[in-house]
């Protein structure tokens, strides 16, 4: 067995011409098992580094049981997070969708075929997951405390547009800067329960590495955010509830084996609504485990999000 390789770090250049960063972990095990090729897309307002315990908490598992010949673990900074660039202001802003290319992109730049593929997607990056997969033959599914994308009734489609719209025209406000590191740390660990349903937190170990990568230092100490700040803004447009069944069938359709994981403190899922998604998706896995949001980057919890993938895959 081979010692680890370190993460390394890249950028890309897309078609459209947006830089892709991102972190890379690779490491080759040997025994009788396949390649396994993760891509780790995060959530909303989060960077690639949320994925760090998860990634070496993986691949020390995988290669402890010899599970595999080589992992290749790559996680990204989608658009207007971490270190990848900002869509330009004549662009498409705010439709999820509009990341389904750039994880196309991804697969290209890694010369991977998408049917030999595992997409591991944290909150709105487990939504992206379940909307490439819908489009694209993805050979596994990995949905951290997601249930994909949310839909808005159709009899809204209007109002959002007009909002956006409204939103937009003020234009691109600069990035929030704090008098410090730490400071931006205590901010961002009283963020879920400020902004979020339920009983959510966030660990200062997670809280501090999604700081780190997504800030610049500026002069006298202080802090400036890295992320885009119109993803604040409402999207122009959203599935609606007929769409979003239908993507999750065409999944299903695909024959994309699921993994869905939600955490006890997490987001608050209606039952009927984890349901119908079950229903529709048909998940080989479904779990509630302990933690919460972040349960696959807090190091209380993160363990048990590395077993439960891990007897999975």
């Amino acid at each position: 067995m081979s010692s680890p390789e370190p993460a390394i770090e890249f950028t890309w250049k897309c078609q459209d011409g947006i830089k892709l960063a991102g972190k890379r972990m690779t490491k080759a095990i040997g025994g009788p098992g396949k390649k396994l090729q993760i891509l780790a897309l995060h959530g909303w307002m989060d960077n690639c580094a949320t994925f760090d315990p998860l990634a070496d908490g993986l691949i020390e598992k995988l290669a402890s049981e010899g599970k595999v010949v080589e992992v290749d673990f790559v996680a990204i900074d989608l658009p207007g997070h971490g270190h990848s660039s900002h869509k330009s202001l004549d662009g498409p802003s705010s439709i999820l969708a509009e990341y389904c290319y750039y994880v196309f992109e991804a697969l290209k730049h890694l010369e991977w075929k998408s049917e030999d593929v595992t997409l591991i997607g944290h909150s709105m990056g487990a939504a992206i997951s379940v909307m490439f997969a819908a489009a694209f033959p993805i050979e596994r599914i990995v949905m951290l405390d997601s249930l994909g994308p949310m839909p808005k009734p159709e009899e809204s489609v209007s109002k959002n547009l007009r909002s956006h719209i409204k939103i937009r025209g003020q234009g691109k406000m600069p990035s929030s800067v704090y008098p410090s590191f730490e400071k931006a740390v205590e901010i961002r660990c009283k963020t879920p329960a400020l902004l979020f349903p339920g009983k959510q937190y966030i660990s200062e170990e997670t809280a501090r590495a999604l700081v780190k990568r997504g800030s610049i230092m500026k002069e006298g100490g202080k802090l400036q955010f890295r992320h885009d700040q119109r993803l604040n803004w409402p999207s122009m447009l959203f599935l609606s509830e007929t769409q979003l069944k239908q993507m999750y069938k065409d999944v299903a359709n695909q024959k994309t084996s699921v993994c869905l994981l939600t955490a006890k403190e997490g987001m608050p899922f209606p039952p009927d609504k984890v349901a119908v998604v079950t229903g529709l998706l048909k998940p080989d896995v479904y779990k509630i485990l302990p933690g919460s949001h972040h349960f696959h980057s807090d190091p209380d919890n993160v363990g048990e999000v590395v077993d439960v993938i891990f007897s999975w895959l």
